[in-house]
């Protein structure tokens, strides 16, 4: 029955409708069901399980015969595609989330090695291999001095040079931890303040220069120190630099030992020549001298030799070069490469390391 306008407005039509409009709601549904079906029939058609390249360990994995998978030919399913984005999507997310994240730390600070270098290359020897999974275990456990001393072994081994600059790497972040750190190792010792120690005082005394006693101890006012306040020292050591020139690297050695490697930039040979040095003294906030300017001030622009200078002084049979010496750069740019300006070059946070580790008088050799 239809509604129409008569003569006294809406009248009802007794007039039968198209047979069709019966049965709308049923056409509508039935075409409904047939939407859903086409676009929801993949679910059901997933694998039950993953392949065996993509499984976990110890997974049982469930697959189809070879002929079976290749008479069923995929079905394609909008839902199963959206599924797909959004999976791959959250994957990729927290793959990122876990490469941002802050690398865990050891009981008294942050592993010294871990920010700079994840991994080794790979390896072929097996007792290469080993070593470097004990290494691993003592730098777990909070024992940095057995690990330094596997390492060490590892880098003397003939069949380590796939992992030498690695191990090289690993040896001299542990060095300057411990060194700096509140650690015991077997090259540092414990003074009690007593009456009279000041800081110059016990430098000559340990053989450590007075910056590094402050460092290593956190005084800011050496004036102020304490009677009966324990100290790290360093007992009488022997850090002795070599330069290599042509590898454009520099060597520290303790007491005999590999302490850490260092990347330097060079001037030309003849002005750095082959031969053994001393350290002479040591210049904090250096100036620089050039023919155009005269004396450059530092903080100017035109000084180049960085935070630090370091002079030189031949020694034995090697002929004094005037103006030899080991400084600091503002352009770490230079490291790796010879320049017209300047000596031996070293990053900035390098060569105050130096300074606050070598006393005058320590040896330095060029080699070529």
């Amino acid at each position: 029955m239809a509604l129409q306008r008569g003569s006294y407005g809406i009248e009802f039509d007794e007039r039968p409708g198209l047979p069709f409009g019966k049965f709308w709601g049923v056409a509508a549904l039935v075409l409904l069901g047939v939407l859903g079906t086409v676009f929801f029939r993949g679910c059901a058609d997933e694998p039950a399980a993953e392949s065996a390249a993509e499984g976990g360990v110890g997974q049982t994995r469930y697959r189809l015969p070879e002929e079976a998978q290749k008479a069923a030919p995929e079905r394609l399913s909008l839902w199963r595609h959206f599924l797909s984005s959004r999976q791959k999507a959250a994957t990729a997310e927290a793959e990122g989330q876990a490469a941002a994240a802050p690398v865990a730390g050891h009981a008294g600070g942050v592993s010294p090695t871990a920010a700079k270098d994840a991994s080794p290359a790979k390896v072929q020897s097996p007792e290469v291999r080993k070593l470097l999974d004990k290494a691993a275990e003592y730098e777990s456990a909070d024992d940095w001095v057995n690990a330094r001393l596997v390492l060490q072994e590892v880098r003397l081994r003939p069949d380590a040079d796939e992992v030498r600059a690695f191990v090289e790497r690993k040896i001299g972040g542990l060095n300057t931890a411990l060194v700096f750190g509140d650690r015991a190792m077997p090259e540092k010792a414990r003074h009690r303040i007593a009456a009279g120690d000041l800081i110059g005082k016990l430098a000559k005394r340990y053989g450590n220069t007075q910056d590094y006693l402050l460092k290593a101890n956190g005084i800011d006012k050496p004036e102020l120190l304490r009677i009966g306040r324990e100290i790290w020292v360093l007992q009488t050591p022997v850090f002795e630099l070599t330069v290599f020139k042509r590898a454009s690297s520099a060597v520290l050695t303790l007491n005999g030992q590999f302490f850490k490697r260092y990347e330097i930039g060079l001037c030309k040979s003849e002005y750095a020549p082959a031969g053994t040095y001393l350290i002479r003294n040591r210049v904090k906030k250096p100036s620089y001298r050039t023919p155009q300017h005269g004396e450059v001030e530092f903080g100017n622009p035109q000084n180049i030799l960085g935070t630090r200078w370091v002079t030189l002084s031949a020694t034995g049979e090697t002929p004094e070069v005037k103006g030899l010496g080991l400084h600091g750069t503002w352009n770490d740019a230079l490291l790796g490469r010879t320049s017209e300006e300047g000596r031996i070059r070293f990053s900035n946070a390098d060569i105050e390391e130096l300074c606050t580790l070598m006393t005058d008088g320590s040896a330095v050799t060029l080699a070529e």
